[in-house]
């Protein structure tokens, strides 16, 4: 099983990798990102951390395509022109590192969260709100899968 994770952004509000980084610690999750990448030039698994152990997650950014979009996607993502898809299978720490590294990424760019890939949207301003109130279930979940 996989779930993405996908922020919609303007291009030119992506923080650097590092700030994006240091955003996560300064939100107080416990996320360290390897974050000598470049944008435009990375796609693929992304190291973490989460709690000191090893975690990351696939990471793709893309140019959004105008002409998939129905028409109330266009409207929700209001000239919205980048998505940063972030994947992960079926291991809970790189899912939790997915998750959170993703409502920060909203946070920081003013951009949209479709959690899952899926509407409706999480929008900047309730996005470490929504992943603080995620974290702890999901925390629940990786210790009873021992």
């Amino acid at each position: 099983m996989s779930v993405a994770n996908n922020v919609y952004a303007m291009r030119q509000s992506l923080p650097t990798p590092k700030q994006w980084a240091a955003a996560l610690l300064e939100a107080g999750f416990e996320v360290v990102l390897d974050s000598e990448f470049v944008w435009w030039e990375f796609e693929g698994f992304l190291p973490a951390t989460y709690q000191g152990q090893e975690a990351g997650f696939e990471l793709y950014v893309e140019s959004v395509d105008a002409n998939q979009l129905n028409k109330r996607e266009r409207k929700h993502l209001q000239g919205r022109d980048t998505v940063v898809t972030l994947i992960t299978h079926s291991d809970m720490r790189e899912y939790v590192s997915s998750m959170l590294a993703a409502a920060v990424l909203c946070a920081l760019s003013d951009g949209l969260l479709a959690e899952g890939g899926e509407t409706p949207f999480i929008a900047a301003p309730d996005a470490i709100d929504w992943a603080r109130d995620c974290e702890p279930e999901i925390v629940k979940l990786m210790q009873a899968d021992g």
